[in-house]
């Protein structure tokens, strides 16, 4: 009787955050606050805990959660300073010269994985502003361009934003970033295709015609290279795996628009516009910060000055807690920062840093303060056991079940807590336990983990549909927008569990 008491209260924090999200419609940190509110009254009552610990275990959570909240914020600032100093308008100017203006199926896809690759390593939330907004000005329905990112962006979440996820994961289980990146590459050369198909189908291309396929292939197989290159043969590299995706993807629009530039011009076009070609002083420039947060990033993994960089990591313990490890000069937080100040030495309009910062700051707070909470209810339900419970009632049916079964709760966790880094903290802790138990690589459960709650759910949290809605004034189709992505979700969630289970069984 108690044990299923148990269950019940550890599913109902879910419960109420999908309540609260898609019945009652409330905000991203009002449906997360309500969560809290609602585990902290079972800390107190069902489990017993004191409030003063329950407070500390929810101050806890934040401070286990520092890399990302640091990300969050710089990630804000990067955004506001790169759009600023208009380089980012330099950047799809140069992007849109490669191809024919009368081209819109090539100009979509070169949008998407450019600026997905190249601003999404340094901050996947800003590149929803320029995407979906540009696949509008493309010529596409609002709801096209919402759908098909939404989609097409998945593959690209357990990676972005300088890798937050698996140094999230490395936060809960300790295993170390490069063996989580190692599984989560694998895992992810199928989303990869099947991400970009997505794309493809929802804009409403032919597959088979040869303008697709050469987009298509020369589109996926540059990621996929990347993926191999940075996760599998260089691992200690992995951090500039998006951007050299991006830049093989680049050279492969190149040689496209070579191609498409020396075919017969359409006598009918659906949105063909004048692209202004910049010098190529001012296309450098809208490269120049990224390649050159990229350089820095790669310096500071070589062996010799890794090592200085690792002296200047502390610990932190405080309440009988304990095993924080915060390093600020190499965590992903502190490389978009830098990134976002060297957009200032290269910026094509004036532009203010402390205005900048002031903005960046008042944006930040709403996905901030979700975080907070979201990281306290975490936290408080670790303490309580709850998560022990689940994993060990999810693993009493043995190894197969598990792996079979636990890609499908990570992903529903993955949308109700809307940004996926709480779910990610969550489920990865909940596997040191396991790993043992069923014999099971824990880099494997965790890098399972990090896949599954950040990327094949991207479309259907509830947070992102209403702000990419907005985003293309199509406000209140949210539900048409989550019944159009879901069957592209659920098919990444199937192949990505399939080759989940293969994983855990011939991995050695």
């Amino acid at each position: 009787m108690k044990t299923g008491f148990d269950i019940l209260f550890t599913l109902l924090p879910f419960a109420v955050l999908f309540v609260a999200f898609l019945i009652f419609k409330l905000s991203a940190f009002k449906a997360s606050l309500c969560a809290w509110l609602l585990e902290l009254v079972l800390a107190l009552s069902y489990y017993h805990m004191s409030l003063l610990k329950s407070i500390e275990a929810s101050l806890w959570g934040n401070l286990t959660m520092w890399a990302a909240f640091l990300v969050l914020y710089t990630g804000q600032i990067f955004g506001q300073s790169y759009r600023n100093t208009g380089l980012l308008q330099i950047l799809l100017e140069s992007i849109q010269s490669i191809l024919p203006s009368w081209d819109q199926e090539g100009q979509a896809v070169a949008l998407v994985t450019i600026v997905g690759g190249f601003i999404g390593a340094f901050n996947g939330f800003a590149t929803y502003p320029v995407t979906i907004p540009g696949l509008v000005d493309l010529g596409f329905e609002g709801i096209s361009a919402v759908t098909s990112y939404l989609v097409y962006f998945s593959w690209t979440l357990p990676f972005n934003s300088l890798f937050i996820a698996p140094s999230i994961s490395n936060a809960a289980s300790h295993v170390p970033v490069i063996d989580i990146v190692r599984v989560s590459g694998l895992l992810s050369i199928p989303l990869v295709f099947l991400s970009l198909l997505g794309f493809l189908k929802l804009l409403g291309f032919r597959f088979f015609e040869w303008k697709t396929q050469i987009l298509f292939w020369s589109m996926s197989l540059g990621n996929v290279i990347a993926i191999v290159l940075f996760t599998q043969i260089w691992p200690e590299y992995y951090i500039v795996m998006l951007f050299a995706g991006a830049t093989i993807a680049l050279g492969g629009l190149y040689l496209y628009g070579y191609i498409a530039k020396r075919q017969p011009v359409p006598s009918m076009v659906g949105a063909a516009r004048q692209v202004s070609v910049k010098p190529s002083q001012s296309r450098f420039k809208a490269f120049a910060p990224l390649i050159l947060g990229a350089v820095f990033v790669v310096l500071t993994r070589v062996p010799g000055i890794a090592k200085v960089l690792e002296r200047l990591r502390f610990g932190m313990a405080l309440w009988g807690y304990s095993g924080i490890r915060i390093n600020i000069v190499t965590s992903a937080g502190f490389f978009i920062f830098v990134t976002a100040l060297v957009c200032y030495l290269f910026r094509v309009k004036d532009a203010n840093p402390a205005k900048d910062l002031v903005t960046a700051t008042r944006r930040s707070r709403a996905p901030l303060s979700t975080l907070v909470v979201g990281s306290a209810t975490v936290y408080l339900m670790v303490d309580t056991g709850q998560i022990a419970l689940l994993g060990r009632v999810l693993s009493g049916a043995g190894k197969f079940v598990y792996t079979s079964l636990y890609p499908s709760v990570a992903f529903l966790g993955g949308m109700a807590f809307g940004q996926g880094l709480p779910a990610d903290f969550l489920f990865s802790r909940m596997q040191l336990g396991i790993a043992p138990t069923l014999g099971i690589p824990l880099m494997v459960l965790v890098g399972i983990v990090t896949v599954i709650t950040m990327g094949p759910n991207n479309a259907l949290k509830p947070t992102q549909i209403a702000y990419t809605a907005s985003l293309a004034n199509v406000k209140g189709r949210d539900g048409e927008i989550f019944r159009t992505c879901l069957p592209w979700q659920i098919l990444q969630l199937v192949v990505t569990a399939i080759l989940a289970v293969i994983l855990v069984f011939v991995w050695k």
